[in-house]
């Protein structure tokens, strides 16, 4: 790690600013080679053809194409299986097909922040999980490893009452990063069985559509932030706690900022919220603020 990234990171630890993120996962940390099936209609015939998520984006509201046969079901199959997921990240890693949010995810981690997976995939969070563990190991250098252990120490004691009067230097390594993962880390799979019994909705469709359901990840989650560090707050030990959302799919991208304008800055004036467009391959970042 060079002088300056060390340099950056202190600067960022030194900070009295506490900051989580929401993260999308396909085209916004990774490209991932998983495929949609679909139907694309040709002179009136409908052809079946596989498309990449980020195909996807630009066409799931064209009249052109349809998912396959009009079932979501057979539509996103490779969008629930576990292994195909691992698999699929292990594959993006080592070719290196780094989406716009690729870094600001690694900084988190290093950083040893809160943050959540926000995906229209339908696989357990549980998978989730071990893809964010499988980006740990195979991303992060030794030095970047140890740096963020350090960090979840850090902050373990402060943010988690259940684990206030846990010694973290009895853990080793390995197990400072599962409990990070667990404690620190969110996983909302908008379009799985889990997420519709965890917040009471019919998750059917989601995947094509999931613009609801992920605003309603994101309240969940900024509840949890404030919640975590209200007495931090309170105290003065931060002067700022912010959020930031970031994701690749215009339509979610305005239905989450509108969301977050027309109520969240309102229900949690205390939060700071920031988005990141990343559509069109770039980073483009939106301060939202209450009026």
């Amino acid at each position: 790690m060079t002088e300056s990234q060390i340099s950056t990171i202190k600067k960022y630890l030194n900070e009295a600013e506490d900051r989580s993120y929401i993260f999308d996962w396909d085209d916004n940390i990774l490209f991932m080679p998983t495929k949609i099936k679909m139907d694309k209609n040709e002179g009136g015939n409908w052809v079946p053809i596989d498309v990449s998520t980020e195909k996807y984006a630009e066409i799931r509201t064209s009249p052109e194409y349809r998912l396959r046969n009009n079932k979501p079901s057979v539509a996103f199959e490779d969008f629930q299986l576990t292994n195909s997921f691992l698999s699929d990240t292990v594959e993006a890693i080592s070719n290196k097909s780094y989406a716009p949010s690729f870094e600001k995810f690694k900084e988190s981690l290093v950083h040893g922040s809160k943050f959540a997976i926000n995906t229209a995939r339908g696989h357990t969070p549980e998978t989730l999980k071990r893809g964010v563990k499988t980006f740990i190991d195979l991303v992060l250098s030794d030095e970047e490893e140890e740096m963020m252990v350090n960090s979840v120490r850090k902050n373990i004691p402060q943010h988690i009452t259940s684990h206030e009067q846990l010694k973290t230097d009895t853990l080793n390594n390995d197990q400072i990063i599962d409990l990070y993962l667990e404690e620190f880390g969110e996983y909302y799979p908008v379009s799985s069985e889990e997420f519709g019994k965890r917040f009471g909705l019919d998750t059917l469709g989601n995947a094509a559509n999931p613009e609801h359901a992920k605003k309603v990840a994101i309240e969940h989650f900024t509840q949890k932030v404030l919640r975590n560090v209200q007495k931090l707050v309170d105290s003065g030990h931060y002067t700022k706690v912010s959020v930031g959302f970031s994701d690749d799919d215009i339509r979610n991208v305005r239905a989450s900022e509108e969301f977050i304008q027309n109520e969240l800055i309102h229900m949690y004036p205390e939060i700071h919220f920031v988005v990141y467009d990343t559509s069109e391959g770039g980073n483009k970042k939106m301060v939202i603020e209450k009026k």
